[in-house]
């Protein structure tokens, strides 16, 4: 069955992991349907004629039980970093998914796959990584669905908004500001997480289950910051924060007109992002690490990934 042709849904096609799984499914032998809330990021995808695109809008869901029909797997990757008033974690990461599985349920899909993040907790001390695992406890409500759960650490990659806002940050700034500089991360590349997300579509053995994923290497968050110095081959004093001033630090980022960081990432940050050892994924792969990503002259800031390759590829 893993082999024959399938119909596969994915919700948040056009952000920085459903761009690298959309590219890497299609060259698969399945059908795919493209839902997304900035339709025109994945306009590219018209020229393939085993791609569908449709708008989402979280609010009608009329018709995306109408756009799902005949679909045999749904992946769910919509997420956000930060709230604002029309997008809130309450929407996003907990009711969405409810209304997500319902929909399934009411169309006879069995199988989902959804991308929650590493330390969704109830305990949390973020509303995002309680939202997160909110969103999750829904799922498992649904006793029909054979949902399995994925938790990726920070992913790094050519489009990622993590790793390339320190490397611009360290390429102007003479000091880099660190708050909570020993929180910990177990990066994850994301050509690596879109063959794990691939591999666990048919696997029988993954439903019901919730997995941990992270690359190769634990790193603070100041080792991350020297990493990026050091690859960028330039001298720059980092200045980290103990806890008060890293708090107050968040609190006027989060004050900026632009979302960069706010108090709740912060909280985030105060849980260590690594993977538990009993949840790890038994797939294994030869994962890209961090530092070597870092060196390797290709992988800059402005680099094309294999999508903008694709967009050049297909006159778009």
């Amino acid at each position: 069955m893993a082999n024959s042709k399938k119909t596969i849904a994915i919700f948040g096609a056009s952000g920085f992991l459903g761009s690298s799984l959309v590219l890497a499914l299609s060259q698969s032998n399945h059908n795919l349907k493209l839902f997304s809330r900035n339709k025109e990021k994945i306009k590219l995808w018209t020229v393939n004629p085993y791609v569908q695109i449709f708008d989402l809008d979280l609010d009608n869901l009329a018709q995306v039980k109408k756009d799902l029909k005949k679909t045999d797997v749904v992946i769910n990757l919509l997420g956000i970093l930060h709230q604002s008033k029309k997008e809130t974690f309450e929407n996003i990461h907990h009711i969405w998914p409810d209304h997500l599985a319902k929909v399934m349920k009411d169309l006879g899909i069995k199988r989902l796959l959804h991308v929650s993040a590493l330390g969704a907790s109830s305990n949390a001390p973020s509303l995002y990584l309680k939202s997160k695992a909110l969103g999750e406890s829904e799922l498992f409500k649904q006793k029909d669905l054979n949902v399995t759960i994925l938790r990726p650490s920070i992913i790094f990659g050519a489009k990622d908004n993590f790793i390339n806002m320190f490397r611009i940050l360290v390429k102007w700034l003479p000091g880099i500001v660190l708050l909570s500089p020993q929180s910990k991360f177990q990066p994850i590349f994301i050509e690596d997480l879109s063959k794990i997300l691939i591999k666990t579509l048919f696997d029988k053995k993954t439903y019901g289950n919730i997995y941990d994923l992270g690359g190769p290497d634990i790193y603070s968050l100041k080792d991350i910051i020297r990493l990026i110095i050091r690859s960028e081959k330039l001298t720059r004093l980092i200045i980290p924060l103990n806890r008060s001033l890293s708090y107050l630090f968040a609190l006027s980022m989060e004050m900026m007109p632009i979302k960069i960081l706010t108090r709740d990432n912060w909280r985030s940050m105060q849980v260590d992002n690594v993977v538990n050892p009993k949840r790890a994924i038994p797939y294994r792969y030869s994962f890209e690490r961090l530092e070597h990503y870092l060196c390797n002259k290709k992988n800059r800031p402005l680099a094309r990934s294999k999508y903008d390759v694709y967009r050049s590829k297909s006159g778009r």
